[in-house]
């Protein structure tokens, strides 16, 4: 994208949102800045008309390097993979792209013991068991999520509001509804909300 449509797609963001537009601020290291490229992705991809766009600039940051002590850092790249993950999930033919970038996210985000502002691990493994249950790898993602529950099983209580849990029993609540076992999904969604559940000291 050239620094000039880069310009444009800026305002075309702030014009449209109005009042609940991003600062432009946000954007302040233009086109050379991959943060910027992220940032403005996100915004586009809400446009379906901008949808390849924000298809480009996901890309482009997919080799961006990370300042692996600064959190901020890490997430937002974090961030940007599992957008264009997300868009690419959206069409059979790039599936296997969006599973790809996907375990690029899950990568980066375990390659550090941050706490996120804004990602959950268990959100970033969900994207990815979805992605391969419709590739049809059911079975192995079926078998990851119990793996995620397992090595959490019996810390609920040490391990408050576990994003792994909550995501891992909400896949295999969708699988057993999918397989038309009404209770047994009952049964996991109760468990995905207690792991999310806020405890009444907190």
């Amino acid at each position: 994208m050239t620094p000039e449509t880069f310009h444009e797609r800026i305002h075309l963001v702030i014009d449209r949102l109005g009042k609940n537009a991003p600062p432009h601020e946000l954007f302040a290291g233009g086109v050379e800045d991959w943060h910027a490229r992220a940032r403005l992705a996100h915004f586009l991809a809400q446009m379906p008309e901008h949808r390849a766009e924000a298809i480009e600039l996901f890309q482009s940051v997919m080799d961006a390097e990370v300042n692996e002590e600064l959190a901020q850092d890490v997430e937002e790249k974090v961030y940007a993979m599992q957008g264009l993950s997300a868009l690419e999930a959206e069409e059979k033919e790039t599936q296997e792209a969006a599973l790809e970038h996907i375990n690029l996210a899950i990568e980066c985000a375990e390659g550090t013991d941050f706490l996120y502002k804004y990602i959950l691990r268990g959100e970033l493994w969900a994207d990815r068991w979805n992605l391969m249950h419709k590739l049809g790898m059911t079975e192995d993602a079926e078998a990851e999520a119990d793996e995620r529950i397992s090595a959490f099983d019996g810390l609920e209580d040490a391990v408050p509001h576990n994003s792994y849990l909550y995501y891992g029993y909400r896949f295999k609540a969708h699988l057993a509804a999918e397989r038309g076992v009404v209770l047994i999904a009952k049964d996991y969604m109760h468990m995905a909300i207690h792991a999310m559940e806020i405890p009444p000291a907190y």
